[in-house]
């Protein structure tokens, strides 16, 4: 596989800095190290030859020589061509942007055809350069050292996982990170569930490389276990009992072909439609005969299952049995309060984190905990939980307990006092912290916090870091994360964010 690399040192390197100088420099001074890595380890882009060995024939590396001219040795050796971006304004504005997308395009057009471009960068202005390489049937990888835009993650065919990449391509091993073994099979029901999910709330295709970084970041435990030990996210997605659902490999997205096949050829989606004689409460008789027909098929599907079955896939499986039940659920409104009106044998419904299972309760277990994706929200309280979880989707961040994310944010405000920053050592005590809070949340969700905040420009050894600067922080940093993705936002809203990060009830907003 012929692929073209182009590097964006500025935004990498200062985006690894903000983590740790160690990974930044590291980085900069051998490129050959994690060249390596991209060349033999890192897996192609969904829709590509899996066969082919990557040879990456192209090596640019985009640089400000005013500021980083003793980087340039390394990118050198490791055989890339170097383009220099000085300051173009007084606020030190370079043009790297314009030069990258202009030789993307160059080497699109050549003779020789590329058949994938890497591009190393978290800045959302190559979204547009990264379309048209779709369009031309281009496979596309990223890679981001900082926030990116979900349009951006979603113009590409392949994220590369930034943890992977510390540990993996530059070679830090946390050792002090005891990595507890989550149940596996509890994390492929996790997995099963939230594609069901996400595709059963989506009114157009789903792309799987948005997919991809929904599931690691509801689900940490997922890449940190190589996907639930499949190895990769497209081999966990072809293991899971998704069908009917669809890949269309040309479009890299997910499907239910039953709503959505006219994105196939452009067209509106078509959703399914009560047809006459559809079973409905109207008909008390008729109703009765197909909730018992209904309580039967998913006691046969759980007792058939070795793991717990998501209840989005109870919900495909209903409207595929008896089409047009979705217009009334029997009367009951919705496919949740149908479910509950049920009482299939050996069956029991566990709803966490907004999302729900059905299981054996003699046979099947649930390890929320273990997988990283806590946060249980009691049914009183899902209304508020719904709309801060809108809001956390943005940045990117877990739906956890108030009490948790009030945890994290005082032991970060304790750890910045306590010691000098140091990225491994503050989210070590992190955690530790609030397991003697007794809130426990796992090393990955303090780093997932952490470096949202470093990303958004929070420096930690410089700016105020008590727990209301913090809490401000947070919040701001979620709110623009909104803004930036066409989230709306209102007051109401706004003070529902700042109760939930300091564990407040909710109140009123007058």
């Amino acid at each position: 596989m012929r692929s073209a690399l182009f590097v964006d040192f500025d935004n990498v390197y200062t985006g690894l800095r903000s983590l740790s100088p160690a990974y930044a420099d590291t980085f900069a001074a051998n490129p050959s190290r994690w060249m390596a890595w991209l060349t033999d380890a890192l897996q192609r882009p969904a829709g590509a030859d899996g066969s082919a060995a990557r040879r990456i024939l192209v090596r640019r590396c985009y640089l400000n020589p005013v500021v980083y001219q003793r980087h340039r040795i390394g990118f050198s050796r490791a055989g890339f061509e170097i383009v220099d971006c000085p300051p173009m304004t007084k606020a030190g504005k370079t043009s790297t942007d314009i030069h990258m997308v202009l030789d993307i395009i160059d080497v699109l057009q050549a003779s020789t055809r590329y058949d994938e471009f890497i591009v190393f960068s978290a800045d959302a202005d190559f979204t547009p350069v990264l379309r048209k390489l779709r369009r031309e049937d281009r496979r596309t990888t990223i890679f981001a050292a900082g926030a990116t835009s979900a349009s951006y993650d979603a113009s590409a065919d392949l994220i590369v996982d930034l943890d992977a990449f510390i540990h993996d391509a530059l070679g830090f091993d946390d050792e002090e990170a005891a990595r507890e073994t989550p149940n596996l099979e509890s994390l492929l029901a996790q997995a099963e569930g939230l594609v069901w999910e996400t595709v059963d709330n989506a009114d157009q295709p789903v792309p799987l490389p948005g997919l991809t970084k929904i599931l690691a970041t509801r689900i940490p435990a997922l890449p940190a276990t190589e996907w639930a030990g499949k190895g990769t996210f497209f081999a966990l997605l072809k293991s899971l009992p998704l069908d009917p659902l669809r890949i269309d490999r040309e479009e890299n997205t997910l499907l239910d072909p039953r709503r959505l096949n006219g994105h196939a050829n452009g067209t509106t989606a078509a959703r399914v439609v009560m047809p006459s004689g559809s079973p409905n409460k109207s008909d008390p008789r008729q109703a009765a005969q197909v909730a018992d027909q209904l309580s039967r098929l998913i006691a046969d599907e759980v007792a058939e299952s070795n793991r717990p079955i998501a209840v989005a896939r109870l919900a495909q499986l209903a409207r595929a049995e008896f089409p047009g039940i979705e217009v009334t659920w029997l009367g009951h409104g919705s496919w949740k309060k149908l479910l509950e009106s049920l009482r299939p044998p050996h069956v029991k419904i566990v709803w966490q984190q907004l999302a729900g299972w059905a299981l054996d309760p003699d046979r099947h277990t649930l390890d929320l905990a273990a997988a990283g994706t806590v946060a249980h929200v009691s049914a009183a309280d899902s209304a508020r939980a719904a709309k801060v979880s809108r809001l956390l989707e943005a940045v990117d961040l877990p739906l956890l307990e108030p009490a948790k994310y009030r945890a994290q944010l005082e032991a970060l405000s304790m750890a910045l006092d306590d010691q000098p920053y140091v990225l491994t050592n503050v989210t070590k005590s992190m955690r530790d912290h609030c397991q003697r809070l007794g809130q426990p949340v796992s090393r990955e969700q303090c780093l997932r916090l952490l470096r949202t905040l470093v990303y958004d420009g929070f420096n930690p050894e410089a700016d105020p870091h008590g727990f209301e600067d913090l809490v401000a922080m947070t919040c701001g940093v979620i709110v623009s994360a909104c803004d930036r993705e066409g989230v709306p936002v209102d007051d109401a809203d706004r003070f529902e964010l700042l109760q939930w990060m300091t564990d407040q009830e909710a109140e009123a907003v007058e």
